[in-house]
């Protein structure tokens, strides 16, 4: 079983533990359990840090009342090839680290010695026998960034970007840097480690100036004699205000690579994928990282996940009342079908997780089948798709029908089969979420029948559909009010938009939106509710005019009206919601 050090009962017995042995009294312990309690942290790992006792104490005490033999890491020098034989999300998993090897036997310092099933999980996973000690758990994570040079956002938390980039040679600010003199553009990378503590400072700071920046990607692209890095912020490009020494191209690429623990160094030929999980103020924020070889060098992305930055609560989305209304009612029925669509990096994700997460209760079964899961929901039973092994959206589905879920989440529909399993799950009583590529809410039904499913089919169990994307918010820390133009009047006429009580804004400028006048982003929406006379339109009308047609006539918003309405309330811009989605 494993240490309970995460509640009250078991903060009790450690307090006991050291009164007892007479190493500190309760009042002297006091300060430690509450910052335990506050932050969730083990009791031990606190004592030490608020330096109420040594570590050695610490370590010694538990090592005697647990019969378990302990080590100080951070006395130790150890091989960082035997820290890597287990993969690293194992390793934070079960926050344990191999420290030494021999022969069959796997030496494993663990926060947690006594638990069980992580022994055997790593003895399963590395073949070897394990033989666990107790650690305390901020000397495994020092350990474990050391090996994995998994950027320890924590340590630099009050660090700038350029205090890590100084001291590595190359870097500038200037946008003619990479008009270097040819033999230093040309100069053999292979010489530069990924090892080498200028290559870890540079990821570090690139990974650094995207959370500071709040993108959403990270672009590492090359190109003749030169590296250009790119930050993806509330959806548009922007370069990252320093430039990259092409000379540390391979070395960088090889870095991140590492990182991941899943890609093959070696391997410059063909695309990768992995993962890179860090935290930052205590959030763990996670890189999809994909890799593809160039003409050039190989081009890297890395998507970045925070979770603590989604956004769980479907009323500050952007939905205007009566579509939130609409959209919640929609979401509490029993089953049919429910479709988010939208292009790449419209938000769909978001949107399906804030519904999931507003229906989560103990009494429903909630199964996602994702590609790959992005987000962890409490409480959801999460599927990560594995299309090499043959396990796709239409054989997880497959799969859940067995499970006796309440409702489902399937992360794309995309071909006729995942389609069909998905509206038999609706008409046999499950609720099913799911996205599709379109883009309005009435073309999901032309899509639907371009994949050869039956129009009855479509009729019978889709609910509704609701499309989306997302605009630029005016910077609220430079907005200003504008007088609008007989252009943008013209077009709120147009539209039957009342502008008497509204006021336009546009954002100057400033430091905290670099200049852009955006910041964040906002929601439109187009809510497409299948009415009877729209299942009965569906049986026989599969193009999506007359739908939409049928559609505005019921009280349907397309997604320019209800983007003229953010604006008139000052959200956003004419030019944004005319550049997401045109009339």
């Amino acid at each position: 079983m494993a240490i309970p050090t995460k509640n009250a009962a078991s903060r009790k017995a450690l307090i006991d533990l050291f009164v007892n042995r007479k190493l500190a009294t309760e009042t002297q312990l006091q300060p430690a359990v509450e910052e335990s309690q506050r932050n969730d942290k083990p009791l031990q790992q606190v004592i030490v840090d608020l330096n109420i006792l040594d570590k050695t104490v610490v370590l010694k005490t538990l090592s005697d009342e647990w019969h378990i033999k302990a080590v100080n890491l951070a006395e130790m020098e150890v091989d960082l090839d035997v820290v890597r034989m287990i993969p690293e999300t194992t390793a934070r998993r079960h926050k344990a680290v191999p420290f030494a090897k021999e022969e069959n036997v796997l030496f494993i310092s663990m926060a947690e010695p006594r638990d069980f099933f992580a022994v055997e999980d790593i003895q399963l996973r590395t073949g070897f026998e394990v033989q666990p000690y107790l650690a305390l758990p901020a000397d495994i994570s020092v350990l474990l960034d050391k090996a994995y040079g998994a950027a320890n956002v924590q340590a630099m938390e009050n660090v700038s970007v350029d205090d890590l980039l100084k001291g590595v040679s190359g870097v500038s600010s200037e946008d003619d840097l990479h008009l270097q003199k040819t033999e230093e553009a040309v100069a053999d990378v292979a010489e530069v480690s990924a090892d080498a503590p200028e290559v870890e400072k540079l990821v570090n700071a690139v990974i650094l100036g995207a959370l500071q920046q709040k993108a959403s990607d990270i672009h590492i692209e090359p190109f003749d004699k030169k590296i250009i890095l790119r930050y993806r912020v509330d959806g548009s490009l922007r370069e990252a205000g320093f430039n990259l020494p092409y000379t540390y191209r391979n070395a960088l690429i090889a870095k991140i690579k590492i990182m991941t623990n899943q890609m093959d160094i070696t391997e410059h030929r063909k695309p990768q994928d992995g993962r890179i999980q860090v935290t930052a103020r205590g959030n763990p924020i996670e890189f999809r990282v994909n890799v593809v070889p160039t003409v050039f060098g190989e081009s890297c992305v890395m998507r970045v996940l925070d979770r603590a930055s989604i956004q769980m609560d479907m009323a500050k989305m952007g939905f205007l009342p009566d579509i939130l209304e609409s959209f919640r009612n929609l979401i509490k029925r029993p089953y049919g079908l429910i479709l988010v669509c939208g292009p790449t990096g419209s938000g769909k994700s978001t949107t399906l997780y804030a519904a999931l997460n507003s229906i989560n209760t103990p009494d429903m079964k909630i199964l996602t089948a994702e590609n790959p899961v992005e987000y962890n929901l409490q409480g959801i039973v999460q599927v990560n798709i594995n299309q090499e092994i043959g396990f796709d959206f239409a054989a997880a589905l497959r799969s859940f029908l067995r499970q006796d879920p309440d409702i489902v989440m399937v992360g794309e529909i995309r071909d006729k089969e995942t389609a069909q399993i998905a509206m038999e799950a609706a008409m046999t009583g499950h609720l099913v979420f799911s996205t599709i590529h379109t883009n309005d809410a009435p073309s999901a039904v032309a899509r639907l029948h371009e994949m050869g499913i039956p129009s009855f089919l479509v009729s019978s169990t889709v609910e509704g559909v609701l499309a989306q994307r997302l605009v630029r918010r005016v910077c609220k820390d430079c907005k200003e009010p504008i007088k609008p133009d007989e252009e943008m009047l013209r077009v709120f006429r147009e539209n039957n938009i009342d502008i008497s009580k509204a006021t336009f804004y546009k954002g100057r400028g400033c430091g905290a939106c670099n200049l852009t006048g955006y910041k964040g982003r906002v929601g439109i929406f187009e809510l497409l509710l299948v009415s009877p006379a729209m299942h009965k339109l569906i049986l026989t009308e599969v193009a999506s005019g007359p739908i939409r047609e049928l559609a505005l006539k019921e009280g349907m918003r397309s997604l320019f009206h209800d983007g003229l309405i953010k604006v008139t309330a000052g959200l956003t811009t004419l030019e944004e919601v005319i550049a997401a989605a045109a009339a």
